[in-house]
């Protein structure tokens, strides 16, 4: 099985807490003290450090034989994300260094580039991603998960997870775990008031575990169901737990 790795471009800063309002309110990321990402850790990763001296703060220069700057470039799918990304970054007041340009030799390729306040550039660009096959992506980005309590499924499924609970994620009647890549669950409340829990069901997701006995302990604390314990194989090992509104759950560790 091949290797997922995951990386963070490093930017130094010379003003950290003016870069992270830039990168969260104009250009849209999660930022944290940690991290600064849009799309998960397997997104658009950056971690912001304040520079001891404006001069350490040294954005890329132009390639030999011309051409603009670019410190990060980030893919698109689409030319559709392509130009919603570009019509957010505009609203908000981002500096377009670049418009949106479209170079026929590159697939075609389409992209316009982006300065933050340092000078760094930011390029995104993609082929107009249509496939012959089906309109729709091959790609995972979110679980629904149906709850009676948003609050308390919320709580429960963030201390499972270990995720922070934040009050931008909650939008009505739905709650969005983002979760440490480009995935999401969504806990939806929705017309669910008077909806009988099921007594049984299919597992709807599977997260993964460094520890199975750890995290049995540690689900099994919380307050889930163990519905199938666990089980031990030389490659994997798994369990399966239920929350209160009837929801499976996998938890499994590879054994490498």
């Amino acid at each position: 099985m091949a290797e997922k790795l995951s990386s963070l471009t490093i930017l130094m800063v010379s003003d950290l807490e003016r870069s992270k309002r830039f990168y969260r309110e104009v250009l849209g990321f999660d930022v944290t003290d940690w991290w600064a990402e849009r799309g998960g850790l397997q997104g658009v990763a950056l971690k912001l450090f304040q520079a001891a001296d404006p001069s350490q703060v040294r954005p890329n220069p132009p390639a030999a034989g011309g051409g603009y700057a670019v410190d990060v470039q980030v893919y698109t799918e689409t030319w559709a994300q392509l130009d919603a990304l570009f019509e957010e970054f505009r609203s908000k007041g981002a500096v377009i260094s670049v418009e949106p340009t479209i170079y026929e030799g590159g697939g075609p390729w389409k992209e316009f580039v982006v300065e933050d306040p340092d000078g760094y550039h930011f390029a995104f660009g993609g082929t107009d991603g249509r496939r012959a096959v089906s309109p729709i992506s091959a790609k995972l980005d979110s679980v629904f998960l149906w709850v009676r309590n948003l609050d308390r499924a919320a709580e429960l499924y963030g201390k499972l997870l270990g995720l922070e609970i934040r009050q931008e994620d909650r939008h009505g009647k739905l709650h969005i775990l983002r979760l440490h890549d480009d995935t999401a669950i969504l806990l939806d409340s929705n017309g669910m008031d008077n909806v009988p829990v099921p007594e049984q069901g299919p597992v709807i997701c599977k997260f993964s575990t460094y520890d199975i006995d750890e995290a049995h302990r540690h689900a099994v604390e919380l307050g889930f169901e163990v519905t199938y314990g666990i089980v031990r194989y030389p490659q994997v090992s798994f369990f399966n737990i239920r929350d209160e509104d009837g929801n499976i759950v996998c938890i499994s560790q590879d054994h490498k």
